[in-house]
């Protein structure tokens, strides 16, 4: 969810401990917005018993957000295509031209299938339409509304959207 939003400029992963609620965990994750930061706690976090050496973060600082079970399974085709995705942009960052992005963000003014999108831009490295495609979802230039309740498929229709309209609420 942190890496499919495009609000969020940076995350670190496990970044250190936080007194909260009268326990003490390992923070899953530090997540920077443009306005603010926060640490998030996921279902089942790690307590600390023992003390564990480690950097202490502030819960009066940050602000504390827990992800409960629900609000993660209920996320959890959404995540699954985010897995899906993200290698494609990450192995692609770079090589995806400004002017490939413009020409598909033009073509789904309207919405459009992968397959048709795919079929559309064949002139063209298939691996880099799709890279393109995928990019344009994560920056918010373009939503695929259906990516939240069923998996990517050559069907998935992607259209031009407003910026984040397809981030979660994090």
């Amino acid at each position: 969810m942190i890496e499919s939003d495009p609000a969020i400029a940076h995350f670190c992963e496990r970044p250190g401990f936080i007194q909260f609620r009268g326990r003490r965990y390992l923070a899953d994750f530090l997540v920077s917005h443009s306005d603010r930061q926060e640490l998030v706690l996921l279902p089942n976090p790690v307590i600390d018993e023992e003390k564990k050496e480690g950097l202490e973060l502030s819960a009066d600082v940050l602000n504390v957000r827990l992800v409960d079970a629900a609000e993660q399974a209920a996320s959890r085709i959404w995540i699954d295509n985010w897995q899906r995705m993200l290698p494609s942009i990450v192995a692609t960052r770079g090589l995806v031209s400004v002017s490939l992005l413009d020409a598909v963000e033009r073509f789904v003014a309207s919405p459009k299938p992968l397959l048709a999108i795919e079929r559309e831009f064949s002139k063209g490295d298939p691996v880099l339409v799709r890279a393109a495609i995928f990019s344009l979802l994560h920056t918010g230039r373009v939503h695929a509304e259906e990516m939240r309740t069923d998996p990517l498929s050559w069907m998935t229709k992607f259209a031009v959207g407003e910026a984040g309209h397809d981030s979660p609420q994090a």
